[in-house]
């Protein structure tokens, strides 16, 4: 029995994280590398590569993760109703933002008109507040 190269180490990590079936175990792992790779070794000598052991950790925790996406809704009528939700939510605050912007037109017409920079706007409110308490 040669040692592993580094290519043949590759190709088990390869093998690891394309692991389709819902559960990897070393056992598993040890059969797929002899049936699929041409590779014979010992569950202990694969846990002995760094490499190989972390890419298990990670795959075995990617299997065991839900698949649906956290808040996802398996019922269409609740999702439907979610959606209609979020689309009326959506609208109220489109009109919110015309309304601001309209508000900010306004504000800028009357800026410009009086005097005001854009400087003088864009004071942190702080130094605003000292003024006013110095006056």
């Amino acid at each position: 029995m040669a040692h592993l190269t580094k290519k043949d180490e590759q190709r088990i990590i390869k093998l690891i994280e394309e692991w389709s079936e819902p559960k990897l175990t070393w056992p598993l792992l040890v059969e797929a590398c002899k049936s699929k790779l041409g590779i014979s070794r010992a569950r202990q000598s694969l846990m002995k590569l760094p490499a190989v052991d972390i890419a298990m950790k990670i795959r075995k925790a990617a299997l065991k993760a839900p698949k649906e996406k956290p808040g996802w809704i398996t019922d269409i009528q609740k999702a439907n109703e979610r959606i209609e939700e979020l689309s009326e939510t959506n609208q109220k605050l489109k009109s919110a933002i015309q309304d601001m912007y309209a508000r900010f037109l306004i504000w800028q017409a009357n800026a410009d008109m009086y005097g005001v920079s854009q400087s003088m706007l864009e004071q942190p409110v702080s130094q605003l507040q000292k003024r006013t308490l110095d006056s």
